[in-house]
C-alpha cells in the first residue's frame, strides 16, 4: 500500500582521515527561529509551466513496453490465483466469478482505458463509476467569449469552435486548464506525451441538451472541429485524453460534474500513480494486458473506483476523503442493489494502536453498514513487531499481510530455486493488536496507465488486499446467488476460519494464515455463530492483544474484555482452549449479559531471550472456526541494559530471527548483520522502540564479511528503550546469520567556552577500557522553526538553497495525539520551478526527508510544502509542526582540537577536547547555526553525533 517506507541512502564525507557519517536527523535548535509561513490556500500554487507550451517540435515516440509480454506472465503465473485456491473454486462454481457484486476500490484512481476494464464475464460494463474524492483533479472554471471559431482558454487559442456550438449554441460556456506540472512527477506528469511536464492544457465546458460536456484538443492539433463531447462517466461511460496523433493516450481521464451556483463545477479523474489501476487488476480486471483468460481474482464483478488520494505530493489522503468516498459506495451499491465489498490499500503507521480516528470512524460506518464487507493492507513497515498501521488497526475490516509465491522467487527476493511460499519480509506485524486477519499474496503483474508500462509487477500489502477482496467478491457472488443473506463478519470469519497457516510463523506475522476460496465457502454454510464480540486487552485501551517486553518474573495475568456486538443477547458458553502450555485460561467462560471479562495466566520463558506468543481460542459448540482469539505476547531481551550483543541463528527459507536489545537515549551505537558463508545472502532490518522503522535505509541486504549489512545510529537519533534488529532468511535457501549490536563506549556533552568555541567532554561508560581518537568537523547549517495550519490547506515555507550545500535533510514532527486526528500528511519540497526536489509523505508523526541537491552556480531558493489530510470531512482542526532544516556541504571543514585527538577513558573516567570553531567556511542563511559532526572511533569502529552549535548547547 502506499504506505511509506523509510528513505534510503546514508552518505560518507572525509573528515580527518575517518569516514564521517553523514547521519541522521533529530531534535532542532531551541531558540532559533525560522521563515514566515506562506499564507494557507487550499493548494500550493505551482507555477504553471516554464516554456510557451512545450516544445515547438515533438520528440520522438516514446517506446513503451511491458515488464514481459501478457502472455508471458500469464504462463509463469503471474497472478498467483492458485495460492488461494481460486481456479479450483471457480472450475467448482463457475458462476461465483464476482458477478453481481459491486467492488469498490478506494485509492489513488484508475485508468478505464487500460485492457481489462472493458467488460465482465456477462458482458456488463466492468466499471460503473469513476468519482474523485482527492480534490487533486478540481479544474477551476471561468465563462468564455468566443471570437467567431476561434477562443482563448487558459493562454491558449484554440480553433474550431463550431463544433461547441453546435452542442450548446447559445452557451454559457466556460473554460478551464490542466497544468501538467500539477500532476507530480514525470512520466505521469506528462499528460500528452511530447516529453515536457510544461505544458497548459485547455478544456472548454458547455451544456447540451444531455448535460454537461467537455471539450478538449486531445490531439493537439490546436483545433476542437474534430474532438467529441465528454459527458460525466456516470452518464456515459466516456473517458478521453491527450495523445499524439494515432496513438492512445498516456493518462486516461474521466469527467467528474456537479451542479454549482449556476457554475458547473468540473473535476477531472486519473491515475498518476498507478497504484490504484493496479490494485483494481488484482481485484476484478478480465483480460490483463488483452490476453482471454488473464484475469484477475474476481473477474465477474463491477468495479466503483473512488480516488481518495492526490499523488502530486507522494499519494496522501485529504481532508475527509475516505469517509466522503466510503458514504458514496454506501449509497451507490444500496440504490443498484448490489453487494458492495471494498478495498482500501492505503494507510500510514499508528503512534498508539487503537487510538487513530480513522479506525473508529471506519468502524462506525461499517456498524451501520453491516452487510459491507471491508477489506484493507497491513501495511509494510515489518518485519519489526507492532508495526500494523491503521486503518488496518480496525476492527470490522479484513487487515491482510502479504505473501511471495514460490513462482516469484528469482523474480523478488533474488536468484535461487525456488521453495515454498514465504511472508514477505516488510509485511507489517502485530503485537499490540491481534492482526493481521489473514495474509495473502504480495506480488503480481496487474494493470497499469501506458505511461507506468513497464511496471506491472508490484509488490506490497497494497497487492495481498485486493487479492483478498476478490475472494471476498466471489463468496459474496455465490451468498447473492444462493439468496442468502450477506455479512461482512460472516465473510472474515469465514476466510479466517479456513486459512492454511504457514510453518513457522506465529499469529502476529499472519493472523490465520492464507484463505483457501473453498474451504472459506464451506464455512460460511455451516452455521454461524449467533454473537460477535470485540476484543480489548485491559493492559492498553484501544489495544487487542497483550505485549509486554522485558516482564518481571510476579507480573503473570493478563485480562481481556469481551464486548458483544448488538449489546445484549442470548447467553453464550465459551470452550477456551490455549495452544502454549505457558499460557492457562479458564475450561469454559459464560457470557451472560453485553460484556465479560476474562483473566489469563501466564509464565513464558524468562530465560530464553526472543519473542513468545500463545493464543486462546474461544469456541462454540457446533460452530466451526473461533469465535474469539485472545493473545499474548512477551519479549525477553538479549540484555536489559546497553551492553554487547551477539547472536548466532540457523533459519530456514523466508525466517526470521529477532534480537531485541535495551539502548540509551543520545548514545550512538551499531548494529551488523552477516551471514556465515560469501553465498548465502539476507534482509536486514532494524526498528526503533515502539515499532517505527529506523530513520534511512532499513531492509537493506546483506552478506558475509564485508558484505554485512551495517546500521550505525547517530547519538541524535538514539532512543533510549528497545530496539529490534530482524534478520530474514532468503526465500530461496536457509542461511547461518549472525546479528551484533554495540553501543557507543563513550558519551559525549558539549559546552561552550566562548562565543566562538566550544568544549567537548567524552565520558567513559563501557565495561572495558575505551582508547581512541575523537575528531570534530563543520558540515553545514541548521535552523529550527514551527508551521501550523488550520484543516486541510497546504502550508508552505520559503527555503534558502545556497550555492555550497550539497544535501537537505527536513525533520518534520507532529505531536502523536495530532497525528492520531489524521489520515494522511504530505511532506515536499519543490524548487523554483515547482518541481518536486523531494518527498517523503509521513508514516508517523515524526519523519525524515533528504533531498540531494542539484548543482548551483548561485544561491536559491525552494519552497518545504506541508499538506495535511484530517480524517473528518471538511474538519478545521489546527496542527503544528517543529521543523528543523539541515543544509550539508559537500565537503567538511575539520577543526582542531587543543591537547591532540587520543583519548583512553575507563567507566565514568571523562575527557575534555576544546576546538575553536571561528567562522564557519560557508555563508549560513539568516537563522541557522553552525552544524558539527562529533566522531570517537575506538577499536576499528566509529560512533556519530550530528549536532547543531547554537545556544542552548544540547547535552549528549
Amino acid at each position: 500500500m502506499p504506505r511509506r517506507r523509510a528513505e534510503r541512502g546514508a552518505g560518507r564525507a572525509a573528515l580527518g582521515g575517518l569516514l564521517l557519517a553523514a547521519a541522521c536527523a533529530g531534535s532542532a535548535t531551541p531558540g532559533v527561529h525560522g521563515p514566515t509561513p506562506v499564507p494557507e490556500q487550499p493548494r500550493v500554487l505551482v507555477p504553471r509551466d516554464s516554456a510557451p507550451g512545450g516544445p515547438t517540435v515533438l520528440p520522438p515516440p516514446i517506446a513503451r513496453h511491458p515488464a514481459v509480454p501478457p502472455t508471458l506472465a500469464r504462463l509463469r503465473g503471474w497472478m498467483p490465483l492458485s495460492a488461494t485456491g481460486v481456479p479450483a473454486f471457480l472450475a467448482a462454481h463457475p458462476a461465483w466469478d464476482g458477478r453481481g457484486v459491486l467492488l469498490g476500490i478506494l485509492d489513488s484512481g484508475l485508468d478505464a482505458g487500460v485492457p481489462g476494464f472493458d467488460s465482465t464475464t456477462t458482458g456488463l460494463p466492468k466499471v460503473l463509476d469513476l468519482r474523485d474524492f482527492s480534490t487533486e483533479g478540481r479544474i477551476a472554471l471561468a465563462p468564455i467569449t468566443p471570437f467567431g471559431d476561434t477562443v482563448v482558454v487558459g493562454g491558449r487559442r484554440l480553433g474550431g469552435f463550431s463544433r461547441v456550438r453546435g452542442i450548446a449554441a447559445s452557451g454559457p460556456w466556460y473554460g478551464g486548464a490542466v497544468f501538467e506540472r500539477r500532476l507530480g512527477e514525470m512520466p505521469a506528469a506528462d499528460a500528452n506525451d511530447n516529453g515536457t511536464d510544461s505544458d497548459t492544457l485547455a478544456v472548454v465546458v458547455a451544456r447540451a441538451s444531455d448535460g454537461w460536456v467537455l471539450f478538449a484538443d486531445t490531439d493537439g492539433d490546436g483545433s476542437l472541429a474534430d474532438e467529441r463531447p465528454v459527458h460525466d462517466y456516470l452518464t456515459a461511460r466516456e473517458t478521453f485524453g491527450w495523445h499524439r496523433g494515432g496513438e492512445p493516450p498516456p493518462l486516461t481521464m474521466a469527467v467528474n460534474f456537479r451542479a454549482g451556483a449556476g457554475v458547473p463545477e468540473l473535476a477531472l479523474f486519473f491515475d498518476n500513480s498507478g497504484h490504484g489501476t493496479h490494485v483494481a487488476g488484482i481485484a476484478a480486471a478480465r483480460g490483463i494486458g488483452g490476453v482471454a483468460g488473464f484475469d484477475g481474482v474476481a473477474p465477474g464483478a463491477q468495479v466503483l473506483a473512488l480516488k481518495i488520494a492526490r499523488n502530486d505530493f507522494g499519494g496522501i489522503t485529504t481532508t475527509g476523503s475516505v469517509m466522503a468516498a466510503l458514504d458514496y459506495a454506501f449509497r451507490f451499491a444500496a440504490e443498484r442493489g448490489l453487494p458492495l465489498v471494498l478495498n482500501m490499500s492505503f494507510g500510514v503507521g499508528n503512534e498508539r494502536e487503537g487510538a487513530a480516528r480513522l479506525d473508529a470512524m471506519l468502524d462506525s460506518a461499517l456498524a451501520a453498514h453491516l452487510g459491507v464487507t471491508f477489506v484493507t493492507s497491513a501495511g509494510n513497515d515489518g518485519p519489526g513487531l507492532s508495526t500494523m498501521g491503521f486503518p488496518g488497526s480496525l476492527r470490522r475490516g479484513i487487515t491482510v499481510g502479504a505473501t511471495q509465491p514460490a513462482t516469484f522467487s528469482g523474480v523478488v527476493g533474488g536468484p535461487g530455486r525456488p521453495a515454498g511460499d514465504v511472508l514477505l519480509f516488510f509485511s507489517s506485524r502485530g503485537g499490540e493488536l491481534a492482526k493481521p486477519d489473514v495474509i495473502a499474496p504480495g506480488v503480481a503483474y496487474s494493470t497499469v496507465p501506458r505511461w507506468n508500462m513497464g511496471d506491472e509487477l508490484k509488490l506490497g500489502t497494497s497487492m495481498s488486499s485486493p487479492h483478498v477482496a476478490g475472494l471476498a467478491a466471489l463468496l459474496v457472488s455465490g451468498l447473492a446467488q444462493e439468496r442468502r443473506e450477506v455479512r461482512g463478519e460472516d465473510v472474515r470469519r469465514a476466510l479466517a476460519a479456513g486459512a492454511r497457516p504457514f510453518a513457522g510463523e506465529t499469529v502476529l506475522d499472519e493472523g490465520a494464515g492464507e484463505p483457501d476460496a473453498e474451504a472459506a465457502w464451506r464455512i460460511l454454510r455451516a452455521p454461524a455463530p449467533a454473537v460477535t464480540f470485540d476484543v480489548e486487552s485491559l493492559e492498553r485501551p484501544g489495544t487487542s492483544a497483550a505485549f509486554r517486553i522485558a516482564p518481571p518474573a510476579s507480573d503473570t495475568v493478563v485480562r481481556f474484555r469481551l464486548t458483544r456486538r448488538g449489546g445484549t443477547g442470548q447467553p453464550v458458553e465459551l470452550t477456551l482452549m490455549s495452544d502454549v502450555p505457558w499460557l492457562t485460561a479458564p475450561a469454559r467462560l459464560r457470557v451472560d449479559g453485553p460484556m465479560a471479562t476474562v483473566a489469563l495466566v501466564q509464565h513464558p520463558p524468562l530465560d530464553s531471550a526472543g519473542l513468545h506468543v500463545g493464543t486462546v481460542r474461544g469456541v462454540i459448540q457446533g460452530v466451526e472456526g473461533s469465535v474469539v482469539r485472545l493473545v499474548s505476547s512477551v519479549v525477553i531481551p538479549v540484555a536489559a541494559r546497553p551492553a554487547p550483543v551477539r547472536v548466532v541463528a540457523r533459519l530456514a527459507p523466508g525466517a526470521v530471527k529477532r534480537v531485541v536489545f535495551a539502548a540509551d537515549s543520545g548514545r550512538p551505537f551499531r548494529v551488523r548483520m552477516a551471514t556465515a558463508a560469501p553465498p548465502q545472502k539476507l534482509i536486514a532490518a532494524l526498528h526503533q522502540p515502539g515499532g517505527e522503522p529506523i530513520f534511512g535505509e532499513n531492509g537493506i541486504p546483506g552478506g558475509a564479511d564485508t558484505m554485512a549489512a551495517v546500521f550505525e545510529v547517530d547519538g541524535r537519533d538514539a532512543l533510549r528503550g528497545y530496539y529490534e534488529a530482524v534478520a530474514v532468511a532468503p526465500p530461496t535457501g536457509g542461511i547461518t546469520a549472525s546479528i551484533a549490536a554495540d553501543a557507543a563506549p563513550v558519551t559525549l556533552r558539549l559546552a561552550s567556552v566562548r562565543n566562538d568555541s566550544l568544549a567537548a567532554t567524552l565520558t567513559g561508560v563501557g565495561d572495558s577500557l575505551a582508547p581512541g581518537r575523537f575528531n570534530i568537523g563543520l558540515i553545514g547549517g541548521e535552523n529550527g522553526f514551527e508551521l501550523s495550519g488550520e484543516g486541510g490547506a497546504d502550508v508552505a515555507a520559503e527555503l534558502p538553497l545556497p550555492a555550497w550545500a550539497a544535501r537537505m535533510v527536513i525533520d518534520l514532527q507532529l505531536a502523536p495525539e495530532e497525528w492520531e486526528r489524521l489520515s494522511d500528511f504530505g511532506f515536499t519540497v519543490l524548487d523554483a520551478e515547482g518541481r518536486i526536489l523531494g518527498k517523503n509523505p509521513l508514516n508517523y508523526a515524526h519523519g525524515r526527508l533528504t533531498v540531494e541537491l542539484p548543482r548551483r552556480t548561485g544561491d536559491g531558493k525552494a519552497t518545504l510544502v506541508l499538506s495535511p489530510g484530517f480524517t473528518e470531512p471538511g474538519s478545521r482542526e489546527r496542527w503544528t509542526g517543529r521543523i528543523t532544516v539541515r543544509l550539508e556541504a559537500g565537503r567538511p571543514v575539520a577543526l582542531e582540537t587543543a591537547g591532540g585527538d587520543e583519548f583512553r577513558l575507563s567507566r565514568d573516567a571523562a575527557a575534555e577536547f576544546r576546538a575553536r570553531v571561528g567562522e564557519p567556511p560557508w555563508p549560513l542563511p539568516p537563522g541557522f547555526a553552525p552544524l558539527a559532526l562529533f566522531i570517537a572511533e575506538s577499536r576499528g569502529v566509529t560512533w556519530s553525533w550530528e549536532l547543531p552549535l547554537g545556544p542552548p548547547w544540547p547535552a549528549r
